[in-house]
C-alpha cells in the first residue's frame, strides 16, 4: 500500500532517465525507512512541466494497475528541481522482466498474465476519459504484489474530442491514426497493448525490420500493413492481436472488451508468475546498493551509518594501518606451527627443499604453483605466510589453496590480509 513521504529522505541510487530528461531514483524515507521512487527535473526544464502534469493526473487515480503517486514538490527556486514521488516497483519494468528471462522474451503464460493487468489498467483509465498515450513494456512496472502497473504518464491526455494536447508516444507503438496525426483516443492504447504483447513474446519491438524511423511511421500510417505476428504463437494469441491491430480505430476492440477475449480471460494472475527479482524491504537492504548521489534534504546519516551505530560497542575494529600489536588472532592451533614471518630457510623447510624452489627476488608477474604434498606442509593450513625479499619492500605470499597446491603470490608488505 502506498504511504506518504515525510520531509526527510535520501536518494539511494539512480534507476533510469526519462525521454524528457527527468531522472528516476530509488529513495528511502528517513522516518519510516520505506522505499519509494522519485522522478526529478530541473526547474524551468521541459521535464518539470511534464512532471507537474503527470502528478496532477496520477493523484486523481486509484487502481491496483496504475502506479500510485505519493506526492509532488515544486522547485523552491529557479536553481532547484521539481520532484514527483511514486511508489517503488521492485520488479522493474516489463522490459526488465523480459531481459532477465532466458532469451530476452517471456513465455505465453507470463505474457497473458501481464497483458491482462495492462488491459485492466487501460479499462480503468478509459472509463475516466483518459488516454495513456505511450503504452510499451518500458512504461509498465511490476509492483511488490507482482501485478503489472501502468507508469510514466508523460504522454497522457484527455480522451475528450478536441483535446489541445499534441499527439505523442513511441513511433514503433503508434496506431495508424496517431502516425497520421489525426487522433489519439483509447483505441490507440489498445493498438499499443498489442505491440507490447509482441514485444514481450518476441523480445523486440514491432517493425524491427525497419531501421529508419520515418519509414516505420510511413508504413504504420499510410499502408495496410500490421505488425508481423509469429506463426508459433497460439491461435488465441493471434486472434487477440488481430483485434488489437484493426487499422480502423472504430473496428478495434475496447480495453473492456478485450478483457473478455479468451487470450486474457484464461490468463492467470500476474502475481502468480514466478518472480526473478529480489525486493529490498527497507533501508537495511537498500544500503547495500550503490548510491549515485548524496543525501537529500536534512537527512544527517546514510542507512549504512545507522547500521554501523546499531552495532554499538561491538563495532570497535583494530587499526589496520598500524604496526602495533592490536591485530586479532585468527589462526587455530593446527596452524600455530606456521611462522607468520619466517626466514627463507624456514619457508624452504616447511615447503620441502626438494620441491619448493623459491625466487631470490620478488617479481611483479611471477606466480608459481608448488606441490602441497611436500614434506612438512599441512594441506589443511590455509594461512598466508610472508617471505621477506630484501632489499625490495614487496613480499611473496605462500598459502595452501583449495586444490591443495601452495601458491606464491606477490603482495605489498603493508597490505597482508590473513
Amino acid at each position: 500500500m502506498a504511504t506518504a513521504v515525510s520531509g526527510r529522505w535520501t536518494r539511494v541510487r539512480t534507476l533510469g532517465c526519462g525521454a524528457s530528461g527527468a531522472v528516476v531514483s530509488l529513495a528511502a524515507d528517513a522516518a519510516s525507512g520505506a522505499l519509494f521512487a522519485v522522478k526529478s527535473a530541473a526547474a524551468g526544464a521541459a521535464g518539470a512541466e511534464q512532471l507537474r502534469r503527470e502528478g496532477a493526473i496520477l493523484s486523481a487515480l486509484r487502481s491496483p494497475h496504475v502506479l500510485p503517486c505519493l506526492g509532488f514538490r515544486a522547485a523552491a527556486d529557479a536553481g532547484g528541481e521539481c520532484q514527483l514521488f511514486l511508489e517503488f516497483a521492485p520488479g522493474g519494468s516489463l522490459a526488465d522482466v523480459a531481459a532477465r528471462s532466458g532469451g530476452g522474451r517471456l513465455g505465453e503464460r507470463a505474457v497473458r498474465a501481464y497483458a491482462a493487468d495492462v488491459a485492466r489498467g487501460l479499462a480503468y483509465l478509459h472509463g475516466r476519459a483518459l488516454v495513456h498515450g505511450d503504452v510499451k513494456a518500458a512504461n509498465v512496472v511490476v509492483g511488490a504484489d507482482g501485478r503489472a502497473k501502468l507508469a510514466d504518464f508523460g504522454c497522457a491526455r484527455s480522451a475528450a474530442a478536441g483535446s489541445a494536447r499534441p499527439l505523442g508516444g513511441t513511433p514503433a507503438f503508434m496506431a495508424p491514426e496517431v502516425a497520421r496525426g489525426e487522433e489519439q483516443g483509447p483505441a490507440a492504447d489498445v493498438w499499443a497493448l498489442g505491440c507490447t504483447v509482441l514485444e514481450l513474446a518476441t523480445g523486440r519491438a514491432p517493425w524491427g525490420d525497419l531501421g529508419d524511423l520515418l519509414a516505420a511511421v510511413h508504413r504504420i500510417g499510410y499502408t495496410d500493413a500490421a505488425p508481423e505476428v509469429p506463426a508459433w504463437m497460439s491461435a488465441e494469441a493471434r486472434d487477440f492481436l488481430a483485434r488489437c491491430f484493426a487499422r480502423n480505430p472504430r473496428d478495434r476492440w475496447a480495453a473492456a472488451e478485450i478483457l473478455e477475449h479468451p487470450f486474457l480471460a484464461s490468463a492467470g494472475k500476474a502475481e502468480e508468475v514466478a518472480a526473478e527479482w529480489v525486493s529490498p524491504k527497507s533501508t537495511l537492504d537498500a544500503a547495500l546498493w550503490e548510491s549515485d548521489s548524496d543525501d537529500e534534504g536534512d537527512v544527517p546519516e546514510s542507512p549504512a551509518r545507522r547500521i554501523k551505530e546499531l552495532a554499538g560497542a561491538c563495532s570497535a575494529l583494530p587499526d589496520w594501518d598500524s604496526d602495533e600489536g592490536d591485530w586479532i588472532q585468527v589462526l587455530d592451533e593446527q596452524c600455530q606451527a606456521c611462522d607468520l614471518v619466517p626466514t627463507k630457510e624456514a619457508a624452504k623447510e616447511m615447503a620441502g627443499e626438494d620441491k619448493c624452489q623459491l625466487p631470490s627476488e620478488a617479481s611483479e608477474t611471477e606466480v608459481d604453483s608448488i606441490d602441497a604434498d611436500a614434506e612438512g606442509v599441512d594441506p589443511e593450513c590455509s594461512v598466508a605466510v610472508a617471505l621477506l625479499a630484501a632489499p625490495s619492500a614487496e613480499q611473496q605470499l605462500v598459502r595452501c589453496d583449495d586444490s591443495r597446491n601452495i601458491v606464491l603470490e606477490q603482495t605489498d608488505a603493508r597490505s597482508r590480509d590473513l
